[in-house]
């Protein structure tokens, strides 16, 4: 991984076969009471999706390399980080998949910028009647 940080934007090149999720939770480890916005592009493999369904994921897992076409999400450090990121991938017939990314490798390269926002309150807690975490403000 190669960062590079300049103000509240920080941009990382993930080489092939680094985790995703876990380059993106080192980049933030010195962070705190911040909350990032989070997009990027490249290509993606071996990765899992998943579809929120009444507190269960509905998981669906890619061995094959697909072109990662869009990632958005957030990242909430304050307390223990909770990376929450989705996607949009497309394989060689172009056809589209998307879901909450539970876990995937770049496969070549990615390009992942991440912008802080300062002094907003980003912590997660889990609500008992939705079954998930829910943003805090």
């Amino acid at each position: 991984m190669e960062a590079a940080l300049k103000g509240d934007s920080l941009a990382l090149r993930l080489d092939h076969g680094e985790d995703i999720l876990r380059s993106i939770g080192r980049s933030i480890e010195a962070e705190r009471s911040t909350m990032s916005i989070v997009a990027g592009l490249g290509m993606i493999s071996e990765f899992e999706l998943g579809y929120f369904d009444e507190g269960d994921y509905i998981k669906a897992y890619f061995e094959e390399a697909h072109e990662l076409l869009s990632m958005q999400g957030s990242v909430s450090s304050e307390g223990d980080p909770r990376i929450h990121i989705h996607v949009t991938v497309a394989d060689k017939s172009h056809k589209a998949y998307g879901g909450h990314l539970l876990q995937g490798k770049a496969w070549m390269s990615n390009e992942i910028f991440m912008t802080r926002i300062d002094g907003l309150r980003s912590v997660r807690e889990v609500d008992p009647g939705k079954r998930v975490g829910i943003l805090r403000l």
